[in-house]
């Protein structure tokens, strides 16, 4: 079947540029001409700006870096303040760069995305310098101290790059600036050590993967108990991997399981986060587990197992400290740490005091020490920054967040729903009110085990549930909220179930009277997209609205289409007649049909982003327009996947948001 809007995949060609400003000039327009749009974007601005936010910083040798956006500064400074100063709650700040400095020495619209500081000498760092907020960026160091970009220095043009420090004088290099130093999916492929004073053609090529693989990368890992080493990852697939082992100019392979990930070293050993069982030496490590595993000079010894999950726990991520390995899991959706020590040649486990429920995020690890900083909020609680001294297990509050919303009367429940294949799928529901009239708004990621956890909700409790509506988060199966079986179940031909778990999910909350069809809406964003959309696609009839965010849509396509080839793991092939039913079944673009009463959506990407092509969002509104007045595209110029722009930007999507929603369910 020809596909007439086909043309839209060229983001270059004259019709579809008019055809994005049109569509995003009509949704602004109808939008931002209530009174509310204008009110809610500057109060969310407000909000953003607000000088009491938490300043979440890298710190190294006592200082305290931080990225910081304002009115006078929408792109933002990096600032740097004394660790006592920020302790005592009054940083001295100091500004060190402007980011929009750099639009003219670049000739381009780019935006901070990170600064990698050389630990050993932190005011040498690596700026990361995103192109209208998309993932290619320009690498350059700069040094802190003079404020000055380094002559001579290693600077690199923009791409998907991966560029690492190795010591003060070299680089780990992979480049992506040339189409000859991409994998099909656009990423780099080519490994390359790069010293000081050395034109990237005069660098010591590494290692090499075939094009057909995804990406390579490569560090390198310090070890405050011995002696550095140098890692290439090179992914054939989204999860399946090779990690090799440098040593001067050769690359050993390491004998890994193909889908475990290496997340960190100390004292010798590498730390493997398994997602399938592994059996070694007559040893069975359980997949989900945290296992160390003794590595000498590219050879491995003998593996620890530190954790094993049960069935209602995940292994959410890991940090190092000097003496200290720490691990944030997830027990049943909420947050917690767990601690070993290194002593007299085994790993131990530390007691560590008690952390709030919750979701909690390892911010920071100062180099050379055994100070964490640790962020917790919950649905209604604001965030709390704490630092944890591991030595003498000493948890001391920071920063805590202004509230943003009044919490009083607001319930947080977690419900179960059943599913079509009989599995219970956890969700919860937050509000004041629960009844077939409460407006709900139902939030899903369900993809790459990637879990979704009860954050702070700030201006959507400040705009929606102070104003009546509700909003429930549903922990459907394709994340990982329970580890790497949830995620597995579906995952390839088994996706669908991400979506049925959905449509449970809403089906419960309808049955149980705590909102009905005409007020609930659907909201996710990129593979959420693809969650939601089919969703919604499949059963108009169990919703009232539906905000698709950055989404994959055209699943038979999306291999083709920016960095699509390097989810097939993830989705499956569409060329493989074993998948391709599946994602026909899946596919929210294929399942557009005349007859169909559907309800009213807000379908948002931007040109820029190059990591889901925006061809997704704009064949899925321009086919769906056709069956639905009520279908609007909201597609600003610039942001990338992730939203990285100024936060008058941000305010002003939440704020369509918003408006979108009111008018539609509430």
């Amino acid at each position: 079947m020809q596909d007439c809007y086909a043309y839209l995949e060229d983001l270059s060609a004259p019709e579809t540029q008019a055809f994005t400003e049109t569509a995003h000039a009509e949704t602004l327009g109808e939008l931002s001409g209530s009174a509310d749009y204008h009110r809610l974007k500057d109060d969310i601005c407000k909000l953003l700006q607000d000088e009491r936010q938490i300043p979440f910083c890298q710190e190294h040798r006592a200082r305290m870096y931080h990225f910081h956006q304002s009115e006078a500064f929408p792109k933002g400074v990096y600032r740097v303040c004394s660790a006592a100063s920020y302790r005592a709650g009054m940083p001295d700040w100091q500004i060190l760069f402007s980011v929009a400095d750099f639009d003219e020495i670049l000739g381009d619209d780019v935006y901070l995305d990170g600064v990698s500081h050389y630990v050993e000498r932190p005011s040498q760092v690596l700026l990361t310098l995103s192109v209208a907020g998309g993932d290619a960026a320009y690498t350059l160091e700069f040094d802190l101290e003079s404020g000055c970009i380094v002559e001579g220095g290693f600077h690199f043009p923009a791409g998907k790059n991966h560029i690492a420090w190795r010591d003060a004088d070299s680089v780990w290099v992979c480049p992506a600036w040339d189409e000859r130093q991409l994998t099909k999916s656009g990423y780099p492929c080519e490994v390359w050590l790069i010293e000081r004073g050395q034109s990237f053609a005069e660098g010591t090529p590494v290692y090499r993967m075939d094009a057909d693989g995804v990406m390579v990368h490569a560090w390198r890992y310090l070890d405050p108990q011995g002696a550095p080493i140098d890692l290439i990852e090179a992914a054939d697939g989204f999860f399946s991997k090779t990690y090799l082992f440098v040593q001067g100019a050769e690359a050993v392979p390491l004998n890994l399981p193909r889908d475990c990930e290496v997340s960190g070293y100390l004292a010798g050993q590498l730390l493997l986060h398994l997602r399938s069982d592994w059996q070694r030496a007559n040893q069975s490590y359980p997949a989900g587990s945290l296992v160390a595993v003794k590595l000498n000079k590219g050879i491995l010894g003998e593996a620890h197992l530190l954790f094993a999950p049960n069935e209602h726990q995940a292994l959410e991520s890991v940090e190092t400290t000097k003496r200290f390995i720490v691990a944030n899991l997830l027990d049943n959706v909420s947050g917690r740490l767990k601690a070993w020590r290194f002593h007299n040649g085994i790993w131990c486990e530390e007691a560590v005091p008690d952390l709030p429920g919750g979701a909690l995020e390892l911010t920071d690890q100062p180099w050379g020490g055994d100070v964490v900083y640790i962020a917790t909020s919950n649905f209604v609680t604001p965030l709390t920054l704490f630092a944890l001294d591991l030595n003498v297990m000493e948890l001391t509050v920071l920063r805590r967040q202004p509230k943003q919303f009044d919490a009083a009367g607001v319930e947080v429940n977690q419900y179960y729903a059943e599913s079509s294949d009989g599995i219970r799928i956890p969700y919860y529901y937050v509000g004041r009110q629960a009844n077939p009239e409460t407006p709900v708004i139902v939030y899903a990621y369900g993809g790459f085990g990637v879990p979704e956890l009860p954050h702070y909700l700030g201006s959507m409790g400040r705009h929606w549930l102070a104003e009546g509506g509700a909003f429930v988060l549903a922990n459907i199966r394709g994340g990982g909220e329970f580890g790497p079986s949830w995620h597995k179940a579906a995952q390839g031909t088994d996706k669908y179930k991400s979506v049925d778990d959905l449509l449970a999910v809403v089906g419960d909350i309808h049955r149980r009277g705590i909102s009905s069809p005409k007020h609930t809406a659907l909201q996710g964003g990129s593979n959420g997209g693809l969650v939601t959309a089919s969703a919604f696609v499949r059963k108009p009839e169990a919703v009232g609205a539906l905000v698709c965010e950055v989404p994959l849509i055209d699943m038979l396509r999306y291999p083709y289409l920016s960095a699509g080839a390097s989810w097939i793991e993830e989705y499956g092939d569409p060329e493989d007649e074993k998948f391709q039913t599946a994602l026909a079944a899946l596919s929210p673009y294929h399942h557009i049909e005349a007859g169909k009463n559907y309800p009213p959506a807000l379908i948002t990407t931007n040109l820029s982003d190059d990591r889901v092509h925006p061809a997704h969002a704009l064949k899925f509104y321009a086919k769906l327009k056709e069956y639905s007045p009520h279908c609007r595209l909201y597609a600003p110029s610039s942001g990338g996947h992730t939203g990285n722009g100024t936060q008058e930007q941000t305010a002003a999507e939440l704020a369509a948001v918003l408006v979108f929603l009111k008018k539609s369910i509430a």
